[in-house]
């Protein structure tokens, strides 16, 4: 062997490559046990919900408009998961006596986490802004967890926000009330994220915006006041989800833009991510949800480990 390849297998390294995790957003359209849920679902309907999650079984769902433990457990195994619940589940203020829904993560139970407390202030916007109410409190907290991947602590915060708002044209304009209060519920964002970036070296920010982002650029400086540090990495994927909606008469329709995204500081990494699309079958015979799920493989950037 030549003395320089000997040398250089010799070496020490001083690199290694930093692991990497699945993050998977989904909304789940009225996930409840309630007969009085407006999704109602067969035993058949939560095998299939069971079968898609299975197939991909991420490290870490980030759960919107879930009603119960109990309901998530007929989708996800709870061998292999722990479930952090918003903390509106047991404040019986901002929750309703029949049906909710609820933001929350599903977390493999190998990874280290941290329930953090939620940004609770989503739900009453008007007072933690100051300003006018446009709708009644009970919207949704947003989720907190730190987790532990490959020694590094990342934040993330899984939110569903107002519905009501969908452009950039209507959110600039502010004339509907629901943009108004979506416009509240992101400068708390912005003040989240500003306090974070203080203390977490990594933040994640998914979930369901209710909002498609035709600019990056005007709604990334809604939400930070710190733009370069922040990029939104599902502002790549291609939407085309098509979906069964909860009408007595079966309908269908397909999305072409995100109102589901997912945001993160620089220093978290995309490997590969992709809309989880239903196929002819699944629609015809299921209720599943009248979103699709993204899919992230991520990672953070990592120092040299000696």
């Amino acid at each position: 062997m030549p003395i320089l390849a000997l040398l250089l297998l010799l070496m020490p390294i001083s690199t290694s490559y930093a692991q990497s995790f699945t993050l998977m957003s989904w909304n789940m359209q009225w996930l409840s046990l309630n007969s009085t849920s407006p999704v109602v679902r067969s035993e058949a309907d939560y095998q299939a919900l069971q079968q898609i999650f299975t197939s991909h079984s991420p490290d870490i769902l980030a759960f919107q408009e879930v009603d119960s433990v109990a309901a998530l457990y007929r989708v996800i195994n709870r061998q292999h998961y722990n479930i952090y619940f918003s903390s509106r589940m047991n404040n019986h203020q901002d929750s309703f006596k029949k049906n909710n829904q609820y933001t929350g993560f599903a977390v493999k139970k190998a990874i280290v986490v941290d329930n953090l407390d939620d940004l609770s202030q989503l739900s009453t916007p008007t007072i933690a802004t100051g300003g006018t109410a446009y709708f009644n409190n009970k919207l949704r907290y947003g989720s907190v967890i730190n987790i532990i991947i490959d020694n590094q602590p990342i934040t993330l915060l899984n939110l569903h926000l107002k519905s009501g708002c969908f452009s950039g044209k209507q959110l600039a304009q502010q004339q509907r009330r629901a943009c108004k209060t979506l416009a509240q519920q992101l400068k708390l964002i912005k003040q989240w994220i500003h306090t974070q970036q203080a203390v977490s070296t990594a933040l994640i920010i998914v979930g369901d915006f209710n909002h498609r982002i035709t600019s990056n650029h005007n709604f990334i400086n809604k939400i930070t006041d710190n733009p370069i540090r922040l990029h939104h990495i599902s502002a790549s994927i291609k939407a085309n989800c098509t979906v069964k909606l909860a009408t007595k008469v079966s309908q269908y329709r397909t999305y072409t833009n995100l109102i589901d995204h997912l945001f993160a500081t620089t220093n978290v990494k995309v490997l590969s991510q992709h809309q989880i699309q239903y196929n002819k079958q699944q629609l015809s015979q299921f209720t599943l949800s009248d979103h699709c799920p993204l899919l992230f493989r991520l990672v953070s950037d990592y120092k040299d480990k000696k």
